[in-house]
């Protein structure tokens, strides 16, 4: 064993998978001797200890090349890009992400993979998706094995939302804090590395302690303009928000924030908001505007009228929107003022204007809000919301009756009990559909047992606010347990009074659609609601009209039925009409169709930009068509009337008028509405605006909060007129290297090559896993419907996209990096001949002060008289092209000259390889150089 030493390298006997190490230290213990040595692999350095009896020398490549002994080609090339695709892969162009990749995405995932310091300011604008651009950077990031712990906070209705698109587009399992798991107990959290928390639950004072015990690769914050500090005076206010970022910018070592509108108009609140990701950028706020190129290395931030396709062409095209309005019937409109007499008492009760108001007042007050948007929806909505509250007043009534009986021995009870019981299965039978039979009556009674039992909890504040925007079924809210005197009463009263049949609005969306078709009857339409018993009713009735076969619907549920609607409407001759609730229809792309119907309206008017966004996206051929249903001489008419007539009113002022269209420009509308935010509230709005009735201070309201918003925007226009903005040219310099379809050709000769098997199998591939790989996690032993085509999988439901992040992709790309797979050196003159130089394949591995750890690719062609010189632009290009060619080599080539020429030059090229990365960042602890490939007869 004499041979082995310090900074030899070496295998351990029998353990392949550990690869080849460098011995750092041999010393004597006891009878035998101890080598510590040092593995390089994808997850970064492993130090091992172990006898020197387990070792044995690894072969030399260098020596190798001087024997002749050489690996066929194909292994050669299957190794090299086994290596190249995971670090070349900056843009996640190659990765098994079910969601368009575009242009200004993959230079955002570049820059954010690439920064040397990643704390950064996310602020494009609004719709051109800071989820999945942030989604695609914490991809990558995880494939590098540079992100393990990584947490996102976000506003308590995002949470979601977050989790469900980073697993379906990206195949990344977050846990939610108090749904998926509870944090009692503080070690919870080294059990859980990728977690969403909201942030009013992480700034608890209890929970910011424990978190300070955690450390994290990497903190998202979405909508950071909530980390406000303000100054009045001489005074600095921080919010709980700030405080909570000041707290965890300590503890990660990569840093996102994320918002389209970081400047909300106050120099000083946005300055402080930066500090939070670089103190030493800017000493005031003052230095910012003098010096704003600074801002380059802080923030990233592009808008939607400079971002295009890959070929240079506008991702965006034109969008009209009209309002569709209407008279209500008689009776709809007796309802309506009976259902605004009923909300206006509540309101009043709820102390809606006043400046204190106790939780049983906001309780209220959420329940009316609900009644109030349901109301505008469809009269199917309004009768089973009103009906679900009178099933909780009934069952509140009737646990309070049993608590007094049993309390009080109250056998006079027994009769009401009954009575309301018998009331409140009825109304269970109403509400759930439950069909005639044997069973039908316990089955109501188990509805309305399980129905006391949640009453019987607590639902926390902070979650009945959130529901108002994200319950399909407007049920959350009407689970409060505060009513107003007489309510029961009144809410019968409602219910009897609720038309039947369908209404003038259904109606109207009929003649709307017929007058589309007549210039194209195989038009496909979209139609939006918030409310799945909306959703039903119109499914219910446009099938009597255009067949149950034209229509399909999405809702929140299983994604597979999801996936399934989407492809039957993508089909040429499929369905005609998608129904979507807005929770159902988020993250889908339906551009395949250009007329959109809003059948009701968010208050917010930014949830209704997220609806129109499904069809004005990349890929929309046409000028998207977009048709808001109103009713006349209602609450919903006259705020969105006020809000189309306010921002016209700026944008004529400013030029910002679409002359085809006559309505404010794209850009203008969408940064405007993005901008306001939630100022106005636009809660409050709809309810003062049901109560005052003259719409004065509506008017009022809404104007100073334009006026705000237009300021914001333009302080911020003004800062980052320095940024660097979108580049369609580095883009064009940062495409090329690898696409899919080298993945798929690479896969194609890597799986067979290790005893594999995948054949094409129509649209699809089939695939038998080699057995080797089939240890690996999460990898199956076959696969069947699976494609390399990106676009495919998105509109398959059973497709499954192959690349990485992939586990059969990543499993195939670990096992060729192995040391004991062949393909380290190779001859690539077919004659034997020795060629002028050789190419050699390394791989940097630096650690930084900060325990940060990277890999760079590097590759350089050496000379005999010792000259060498780096290939920065080809190298993946002629492994690809040696793999494609299938050159076999058999040939033995006499030695290539002479060792210390050779090994002179490669000296030479790492040392400086070395300089260059020291000199470009800083902080570098160690590099080490790994070859991973030897080449001869380049």
């Amino acid at each position: 064993m004499s041979e082995i030493g310090v900074s030899s390298y070496v295998r351990v006997k029998g353990r392949p998978d550990l690869g080849v190490g460098e011995v750092l230290r041999v010393r004597e213990t006891g009878p035998d001797f101890q080598a510590d040595i040092a593995f390089e692999g994808p997850d970064g350095r492993r130090l091992e200890t172990l006898p020197l009896s387990r070792l044995e020398p690894a072969p030399d490549l260098w020596e190798r090349l001087t024997r002749g002994d050489f690996d066929d080609p194909l292994d050669f090339a299957l190794k090299q890009l086994a290596f190249q695709f995971p670090l070349t892969n900056s843009g996640g162009e190659l990765s098994s992400s079910r969601t368009d990749l575009l242009p200004h995405q993959i230079l955002l995932t570049y820059d954010v993979v690439a920064s040397p310091r990643r704390r950064l300011l996310i602020a494009d604008e609004v719709g051109l998706g800071k989820t999945i651009e942030t989604g695609m950077a914490i991809r990558e990031l995880v494939a590098r094995g540079e992100a393990e712990r990584i947490l996102i906070v976000t506003p308590a209705g995002l949470t979601r939302n977050w989790q469900r698109e980073l697993a379906e587009c990206f195949g990344l399992h977050f846990d939610i804090l108090g749904i998926d798991f509870t944090d009692a107990n503080p070690s919870v959290w080294e059990t859980h590395p990728r977690v969403i928390a909201s942030i009013d639950r992480l700034k608890q004072p209890r929970r910011k302690e424990r978190l300070t015990s955690t450390r994290w690769d990497l903190i998202v914050f979405d909508e950071a303009h909530h980390l406000s500090r303000t100054k009045t005076g001489g005074k600095i206010h921080a919010t709980q928000n700030y405080r909570l970022a000041e707290t965890l910018r300590g503890r990660t070592r990569d840093l996102l924030f994320l918002s389209a509108t970081p400047h909300q108009g106050d120099p000083f609140q946005f300055w402080s908001l930066i500090q939070l990701l670089d103190d030493s950028l800017f000493d005031s706020p003052e230095s910012m505007l003098d010096h704003r190129g600074l801002l380059n290395r802080a923030m990233i931030r592009r808008i939607k009228r400079e971002v295009t396709d890959a070929e240079g062409q506008p991702i965006f095209m034109r969008r009209q929107v009209h309002s569709q309005v209407f008279a209500m019937a008689h009776r709809e409109r007796a309802f309506y003022d009976r259902l605004t007499e009923y909300l206006r008492e509540g309101y009043g009760a709820a102390g809606v204007g006043e400046t204190r108001t106790t939780s049983s007042q906001r309780a209220i007050g959420f329940v009316m809000a609900t009644f109030q948007k349901i109301m505008a929806s469809s009269p199917r909505a309004i009768r089973q919301a009103l009906r679900r509250r009178l099933l909780v007043l009934l069952a509140r009534q009737q646990m309070a009756l049993e608590e007094r009986a049993a309390r009080k021995g109250d056998t006079a009870a027994a009769e009401k009990i009954q009575a309301l019981e018998q009331e409140m299965r009825s109304l269970a039978i109403q509400i759930q559909g439950i069909p005639p039979g044997g069973a039908q009556w316990a089955e109501a009674g188990a509805h309305v047992a399980q129905l006391k039992q949640r009453l019987a909890r607590k639902v926390a504040e902070e979650e009945t606010a959130w529901a108002l925007d994200g319950d399909e079924e407007g049920g959350e809210v009407i689970y409060s347990d505060t009513e107003i005197p007489g309510e029961t009463a009144r809410v019968r009263e409602l219910i009897r009074l609720v038309p039947d049949g369908t209404d003038r609005k259904f109606d109207t969306l009929i003649r709307a659609v017929e007058e589309l078709r007549r210039d194209n009857l195989a038009e496909k339409f979209i139609l939006f609601t918030q409310y799945r018993e909306t959703l039903e009713y119109l499914r219910e009735e446009l099938a009597k009209v255009y067949g149950a076969e034209a229509i399909v619907t999405v809702k929140g549920g299983p994604l597979t039925d999801k996936i399934a609607a989407v492809e039957a409407f993508w089909e040429p001759d499929g369905a005609r009409f998608l129904i979507s609730t807005s929770a159902g229809g988020e993250g889908i792309n339906l551009q395949c169709a250009r007329i959109l119907f809003n059948y009701d309206l968010p208050w917010n008017p930014m949830a209704v930009e997220q609806r129109i966004g499904r069809i004005h996206r990349y890929g929309q051929q046409d000028t998207a068509q977009v048709y808001n249903l109103v009713a006349e001489d209602t609450v919903e008419q006259q705020i969105y009337g006020l809000l189309e007539h306010k921002l016209l009113e700026i944008a004529r002022t400013i030029g910002k008028v679409d002359l085809v269209t006559g309505q404010a420009t794209e850009d203008f509308r969408s940064e405007i509405l993005g901008f306001l935010g939630a100022s106005p509230s636009y809660q409050d709005l709809y309810k003062k605006a049901l109560i005052d009735r003259d719409y004065i201070r509506t008017e009022q309201e809404m104007a100073e909060a334009m006026e705000r918003a237009r300021r914001a925007s333009e302080a911020l226009r003004s800062l980052a007129q320095d940024l660097e903005g979108f580049n369609l040219a580095h883009y064009a310099a940062l495409r090329g290297r690898f696409t899919l379809e080298d993945l798929r050709d690479f896969c194609l000769v890597a799986l067979p090559r290790l005893g594999g098997a995948i054949l094409p199998d129509g649209e699809f591939y089939r695939i038998e896993v080699p057995s080797r790989l089939q240890g690996y996690p999460r990898v199956e032993r076959s696969y069947r419907n699976v494609t390399f085509d990106r676009k495919l999988a998105m509109r398959r439901r059973q497709a499954g996209l192959l690349g990485i992040g992939h586990p059969l992709v990543d499993a195939l790309l670990a096992e060729l990096q192995k040391d004991d797979v062949p393909g380290m050196v190779a001859c690539l003159d077919a004659g034997g001949g020795t060629g002028s130089s050789l190419r050699v394949h390394c791989l940097a591995h630096v650690a930084y002060e900060d325990g940060k750890t990277r890999r760079y690719l590097r590759t350089a062609d050496l000379k005999p008289d010792g000259a060498w010189a780096s290939v920065d632009d080809g190298a993946e290009a002629s492994v690809l092209a040696l793999l494609r060619s299938r050159v076999r080599s058999t040939s033995v080539m006499s030695a290539p000259g002479s060792l210390p020429d050779w090994a002179s030059a490669y000296s030479a090229a790492i040392s400086f390889w070395e300089s260059e990365l020291r000199a470009k960042e800083g902080g570098i602890l160690s590099v080490r150089f790994v070859v991973t490939g030897i080449a001869s007869g380049v």
